[in-house]
């Protein structure tokens, strides 16, 4: 056996080695661990609101900033910047529901009960304005299913919980 021989079996049991412990370190997780879902619109700072009665014992009005890719709370605390927060509404409790265009795209607001029917005709007629403001009042009732933007549909959407006052 050649010195220079004696050297290469030493580098490739090296490399060998090198590759087997990368190998085991990918099957152990690495890069490919599942990450937790992260809001669509940078706007948002969470996709978990506040669903806890108590944070919405109080509130009869709630804001929003329309983007295509999400409904993004303002008000109340409970959703402040949480993409398509649910809603915790009280059963017969009157609301009123204000949305800002953020992103000149075509946005309206309506609630769906489970057939994905308006429920209560409970919808605004829309705009594409930047800066527009639209508001609905309506009356909590148990069919409502979700709320969102009938023209985007997969993105501004988000569920409704209804409970007893």
């Amino acid at each position: 056996m050649t010195p220079n021989s004696a050297d290469r079996r030493t580098f490739l049991s090296g490399v060998a080695g090198t590759l087997a412990a990368v190998s085991v370190a990918g099957c152990l997780g690495g890069d490919d661990e599942p990450t937790e879902p992260e809001p669509v619109v940078d706007a948002a700072e969470s996709l978990e609101g506040d669903t806890d009665p108590a944070a919405w014992q109080d509130v009869d009005e709630i804001v929003f900033d329309g983007y295509v890719g999400g409904w993004v709370g303002v008000e109340p605390p409970a959703i402040d910047r949480v993409e398509n927060p649910t809603l915790v509404l009280v059963a017969g409790r009157e609301y009123e529901i204000t949305w800002e265009n953020m992103d000149g795209v075509h946005h309206n607001i309506a609630f769906w009960d489970a057939d994905q029917d308006v429920v209560e005709e409970y919808s605004t007629d829309g705009n594409e304005t930047i800066g527009k403001v639209e508001t609905l009042e309506f009356q909590a009732t148990t069919t409502m299913e979700n709320y969102l933007c009938e023209y985007q549909q997969a993105g501004q959407i988000g569920a409704v919980r209804v409970i007893d006052g």
